[in-house]
């Protein structure tokens, strides 16, 4: 990841990119434009956004990460480097391993950082490597740092939109009032992919199935977290 990393800086230079970015509004096909691949393109915009809130993931597999930035502190999607036996199959990442799509695709989550839920979007895309394995790329950012700086209760929006995802079962269609709010924190930091994911269901996920925090829970175990002293966050990617 570290040459990776490099490359990209030497690939595209930061002030051109960062402009074809604000020009394209994030979108992840920007890439063609600069001449990378999409890994490429999407880890360097963690890197010249001036918006320093950004977590990527690259994976090929359950517990198999190829790359991971976590500038906006998030955890792991298997909670470490190493597979875990009841990962949570609600991540977008877990799906697009699982259900591969031609297209990239947003989503707004739920993440229980501590004891604060924190707002998440999160765009994601199926690539394949030259022996065709699968592989997901994920670039996202944690949305609360700029509702506060807006002037907005990012705690207490967070915490409504968990409620509602809980009520309904893990999932819930995003109230005119919050699509307003994140519309708004959408156009100031210029990331299209933001506005597309409020079209859609709010997700409520964890990095393991015993915590569960969806009623009915998709593990009927859920309280074996307790029992074995494990240390687990509540998630959304």
């Amino acid at each position: 990841f570290k040459y990776s990393f490099f490359a990209g800086a030497l690939l595209s230079p930061k002030v051109p990119f960062r402009q074809l970015l604000d020009r394209s509004r994030y979108e992840i096909d920007v890439h063609k434009k600069a001449g990378v691949s999409p890994s490429v393109a999407m880890r360097r915009m963690t890197v010249v956004s001036p918006y320093p809130h950004w977590h990527y993931f690259d994976a090929y597999g359950p517990g198999k990460l190829k790359a991971v930035y976590r500038g906006n502190g998030i955890p792991l999607p298997w909670g470490n480097m190493r597979k875990v036996n009841d990962p949570c199959q609600h991540w977008a990442v877990f799906r697009r391993l699982s259900q591969p799509l031609d297209t990239s695709s947003a989503q707004i989550s739920i993440l229980n950082v501590g004891d604060e839920p924190r707002i998440y979007c999160c765009e994601s895309v199926n690539v394949f490597d030259p022996a065709g394995n699968n592989r997901v790329l994920c670039a996202g950012i944690d949305l609360n740092p700029a509702i506060s700086a807006q002037g907005g209760d990012a705690v207490s929006i967070a915490e409504e939109l968990k409620s509602l995802c809980v009520a309904s079962g893990g999932s819930s269609v995003i109230p005119p009032h919050i699509k307003k709010d994140l519309t708004t924190i959408a156009k100031i930091l210029n990331i299209n992919w933001i506005e597309r994911g409020i079209q859609s269901q709010a997700r409520l996920i964890c990095s393991r199935g015993a915590v569960c925090p969806r009623q009915p829970s998709c593990y009927s175990k859920c309280g074996e977290a307790d029992e074995t002293g494990d240390n687990v966050n509540i998630i959304g990617l």
